[in-house]
């Protein structure tokens, strides 16, 4: 009888990947929220998506594919943050502190 045996630091092949996380540290005040645009998985630069409200000056949007993201953030989809656009790698986290 064969038995199935995986070999030592042979790693399952369901392991997940790291998600690609960013942070927006900012008070843009109540009835206001933070959006993100951009190229990558999830993002357009024609239309933003929410970021999530983590506490009142803390906004996040995590994408759970590894991919490089090239982003800019917008207060309430409208006004661009202030500066260049944003890359960030597969896997990592980033903490922006945007200027509208």
């Amino acid at each position: 009888m064969a038995q199935d045996r995986q070999t030592p630091g042979q790693k399952p092949a369901s392991s997940a990947q790291r998600a690609t996380t960013i942070e927006a540290k900012i008070d843009v005040g109540f009835g206001n929220t933070v959006y993100l645009r951009g190229q990558g998985p999830g993002l357009s630069w024609e239309r933003g998506v929410p970021c999530e409200c983590v506490n009142r000056n803390t906004w996040r949007w995590t994408a759970p594919r590894a991919e490089k993201l090239k982003f800019k953030l917008l207060l309430n989809d409208s006004i661009w943050a202030k500066g260049a656009d944003l890359v960030i790698g597969p896997g990592e986290k980033v903490e922006v502190v945007p200027a509208f």
